[in-house]
């Protein structure tokens, strides 16, 4: 997928001290390590992307090369699968004699029908769909009217090239959990969660190109403050979906590590800045922690 996009591994490079020009932009990039063991390269990945996000530079195809370990949130390969996309339609649909319409006011199913309509989905459609997935497919349908591809994220992108060189993978969580974790995530009532999910597809094209652009200059702090936003009066939620979540993925990280394996992890990028970030806890047990 994209090889076209991959630059030619250095077969030299010091893993542990990728070569980074002087006058190089900085990246959504980071290395942790601690006393002088193998590092950690964390890249912030976005899950869809555009052409323009390719090549990648070339610290995270040197990371790549070099790392013995690459990390994901998940099996990409198993998400992308009919599979998969089977079982996740089986868990958002509701049992016979329930109705999206049902769970939602006039205005808000009105308003959703229009919405749906204009990306392609019947109201019969949508209305036997609980609305977590709804809102997946709503969402994902509207990413990629504003031009972003799934198949162009960098985790994807990355995974498809990790497997066809037989690379070592570790995924983060399984399938299963974050199918799970999708179906939980409308923490507010099922029509305050269609009406938020209606306001982030109408904003869908600034906001993708406001996110491409923070990726693109590596600016950490306003996609902090970003992600931050997002879940303003909502701890519960950016709990559940961060913080829990990063402690693990330390966890498991931290162990490969310890047993002598340079990992470069591609993560969405989210995990990677704030606080209770994926990077704080590696700083919090005694990593230095450098963005590249």
């Amino acid at each position: 997928m994209h090889d076209a996009h991959s630059a030619a591994p250095c077969p030299n490079h010091d893993a542990t001290q990728p070569a980074v020009p002087a006058t190089a932009p900085r990246q959504l990039f980071w290395r942790a390590q601690k006393n002088g063991a193998l590092p950690l390269f964390f890249f912030g990945a976005l899950h869809f992307g555009t052409p323009e996000m390719y090549p990648l530079p070339q610290i995270v195809e040197d990371a790549f090369s070099d790392c013995g370990v690459t990390a994901f949130e998940t099996d990409l390969g198993t998400i992308a699968s009919p599979a998969f996309h089977a079982l996740m339609a089986k868990a958002g649909t509701m049992p016979e004699g329930h109705s999206l319409a049902g769970q939602l006011s006039a205005d808000t199913w009105q308003g959703l029908c229009q919405r749906a309509q204009s990306l392609g989905y019947h109201d019969s459609t949508i209305s036997r769909l609980r609305s977590w997935y709804c809102a997946s497919l709503l969402t994902s349908s509207a990413l990629q009217l504003s031009g972003m591809a799934s198949q162009l994220g960098v985790d994807s992108y990355l995974f498809a090239r990790a497997k066809a060189q037989d690379k070592i993978i570790l995924c983060l969580e399984q399938p299963d959990e974050q199918l799970q974790l999708l179906s939980s995530i409308n923490s507010a009532s099922d029509d305050e969660f269609i009406q938020n999910t209606l306001a982030e597809i109408d904003n869908m094209p600034a906001f993708t190109q406001h996110m491409l652009q923070i990726w693109l200059r590596g600016d950490a702090a306003e996609l902090a403050a970003l992600i931050s936003s997002g879940f303003e009066g909502n701890n519960a939620l950016q709990k559940r979906m961060l913080q829990t979540r990063n402690r693990s993925w330390f966890q498991q990280l931290h162990a490969a590590n310890h047993e002598g394996k340079a990992v470069l992890s591609v993560v969405g990028a989210g995990h990677l800045v704030g606080d209770n970030s994926l990077l704080e806890f590696f700083r919090h047990h005694g990593y230095d922690v450098a963005q590249l």
